[in-house]
């Protein structure tokens, strides 16, 4: 029967083994953060025990997905498609110098977005109602929702996903495809209707050239986790528009950021040749 299933597993096309994984790496790496976090906003939310509880499990998830544990016989095609790989001093500052840039006028672009779309009313609809609970227990709110989004994510479709659909079909193909499974995940969003593809694609494109450019996925999961932390108490409420209601700034800021990625990822190209 194993046989029988190995054999099958290796005969669907690789676009599709790959989602599967990425699916099921993205589901069990989020799962025991949420359940942490949800059982402790309800029992003890002014003790915000959830953050430890998911960074020791990230550290774990992450060996594991990188290639430690059983069974070893995956190791090494676990390690290959993370492909976490250490990077130089060099390379990391100019990776996250274009990386932030470009993650600066994505969101500007998420923004102008809300601004100048119509979107439904329950796209603007709080996912949870924060203000119940201590200062403390937000920001740790917010830092494990950011953290498990830049670790687990970007290991789930800039890792597995890129990795394997890339070596059968390529950068490009990967990339896209990658972009589009990544807007997918995110439809249970309200937010996340078609006014919102382009943020998804260009976000997911984001973080697939820093993949391209560095050959690793480190660069992308922080630049990922700190997007994500900046976004969030403004997706939240917990603060306003950085800019006010005019849309406006919002598009002087995607213009000016993208403006500024474009070299700095002139720059990590050479550094990374």
């Amino acid at each position: 029967m194993t046989s029988l299933v190995a054999r099958a597993w290796h005969k669907c096309p690789v676009v599709c083994r790959a989602t599967l994984v990425a699916l099921l790496v993205l589901h069990v790496g989020q799962a025991p953060g949420s359940v942490a976090l949800l059982l402790n906003l309800r029992l003890a939310p002014r003790v915000p025990l959830f953050l430890p509880l998911t960074a020791a499990w990230l550290w774990v998830f992450w060996r594991y997905v990188g290639g430690r544990g059983w069974p070893p016989g995956t190791a090494a095609q676990r390690r290959l498609d993370l492909r976490a790989t250490p990077l130089p001093r060099s390379v990391w500052l100019w990776s996250l110098a274009a990386g932030g840039a470009a993650q600066a006028s994505v969101l500007s672009l998420a923004l102008l977005t809300s601004r100048i779309a119509r979107l439904p009313a329950r796209a603007y609809e709080v996912p949870l109602d924060l203000s119940p609970y201590p200062w403390w227990t937000v920001l740790s709110f917010f830092l494990v929702i950011a953290g498990v989004a830049g670790v687990v994510e970007e290991a789930a479709f800039r890792g597995y996903m890129l990795s394997q659909i890339e070596r059968r079909h390529g950068w490009g193909v990967a990339i896209g495809l990658v972009a589009a499974m990544f807007y997918v995940v995110h439809l249970s969003h309200a937010y996340a209707t078609l006014a919102f593809v382009p943020f998804f694609v260009a976000f997911s494109l984001v973080q697939g050239l820093l993949v391209f450019t560095t050959r690793s996925i480190l660069p992308s999961v922080v630049v990922h986790a700190v997007g994500d932390f900046c976004i969030l108490p403004i997706q939240y409420g917990v603060i306003g528009l950085p800019f006010g209601p005019s849309p406006w700034p919002y598009l002087a800021a995607v213009v000016a950021f993208g403006l500024l990625a474009v070299p700095a990822f002139g720059r990590l190209r050479t550094r990374t040749r």
